[in-house]
């Protein structure tokens, strides 16, 4: 059974993850490109990060998420629902691969926060055998993410080797597989932060 604070956790959780996601998408982007990220963007994502993190937190420390952080954060739903899938719709199979590199990138980054926060979330509620399965991944989070910083450093010099080139491809596959996933958790955020069950 899942609690109501569990399920805001979760909610949090995937907000923060998805804008880390968004984040590191521009960096990489702008990195690649050789040029300079959006100031306004840049700081808007940070200040929705710098909101998110202590919510998340005192959530984790056993509090229900109140009402007026709750109001805080629900018009940020929509904007990450459409930021999320303009960043899918902007992904081209057909280019260089050097110029996909931050697409497969971002998925690496969101996925590390998304698993270090369920991590967190299970030790939250009690969940100690899911908390410790959840550890098992951290070595291959840690391996795909250094993949994903050498597929972005490597293609902003220019063209990346063919062992940089493979893990841009898987980076690209898996995240264009999760698509549909991470769609539906992103258009479930306003319910999950009332501490609403999505599916029901």
């Amino acid at each position: 059974m899942t609690s109501a604070r569990e399920w805001q956790l979760i909610g949090l959780n995937t907000i923060h993850s998805n804008l880390q996601r968004l984040h590191a998408w521009d960096r990489a982007s702008a990195l690649i490109a050789g040029r300079s990220e959006d100031e306004a963007r840049k700081t808007a994502l940070h200040g929705w990060i710098d909101t998110v993190t202590p919510a998340f937190a005192s959530t984790l420390d056993g509090r229900d998420l109140d009402a007026a952080t709750q109001e805080t954060l629900l018009p940020l739903a929509p904007w990450l629902r459409d930021e999320v899938a303009r960043y899918y719709a902007a992904h081209d199979g057909e280019a260089p691969l050097r110029e996909q590199a931050a697409f497969g990138a971002a998925h690496v980054i969101a996925s590390d926060y998304q698993t270090k926060g369920e991590r967190l979330i299970a030790e939250s509620v009690g969940k100690a055998e899911e908390a410790d399965r959840l550890l098992q991944y951290a070595p291959r989070m840690m391996a795909l993410v250094r993949q994903a910083n050498a597929a972005v450093g490597t293609s902003a010099e220019g063209e990346p080797d063919d062992d940089v080139k493979g893990y841009i491809r898987e980076h690209v596959k898996v995240t264009v597989h999760d698509e549909s996933r991470v769609t539906l958790q992103v258009g479930a955020i306003p319910l999950m932060l009332q501490g609403r069950d999505p599916r029901e």
